[in-house]
């Protein structure tokens, strides 16, 4: 047993190891830091403080933190199946948290495409 820890602990340590040089040669932070808001509104453009804009922006980050609670749901839902035991009160319990998070990520789905419909129509009719 203390083996295939120790070989299960090797080979996610080799695994991150690998990882690292990767992950930091994304990193620019100075130029990060001079172009933020650049890749959201485009150069040298300014951000609109139009209605429709604003409350389509509102509208995706609520929708993106739903987003992220209905994958931690989903997440948890599979803890809950794969800890079961064998025992079926507790695997059905996993399974229908599962079964909920993805009808939830379904309505926010389909929330997300017909509010952002509704915004770029908006925007097409008053601009």
């Amino acid at each position: 047993m203390k083996k295939k820890a120790l070989a299960v602990f090797l080979s996610l340590f080799l695994c991150f190891a690998v990882m690292i040089p990767v992950v930091f040669a994304q990193i620019d932070i100075e130029g990060t830091l001079a172009n933020t808001g650049e890749g959201i509104y485009g150069a040298g453009e300014v951000p609109s403080d139009d209605l429709p804009v604003i409350v389509g922006n509102l509208i995706n980050i609520v929708l993106s933190f739903l987003g992220v609670v209905l994958v931690v749901v989903i997440i948890y839902g599979g803890f809950l199946y794969m800890t079961a035991g064998g025992e079926p009160a507790k695997a059905d319990k996993g399974k229908q948290w599962i079964i909920n998070g993805i009808i939830g990520m379904i309505i926010i789905l389909a929330s997300y495409g017909i509010t952002s419909f509704v915004v770029t129509q908006l925007l097409d009719a008053t601009t």
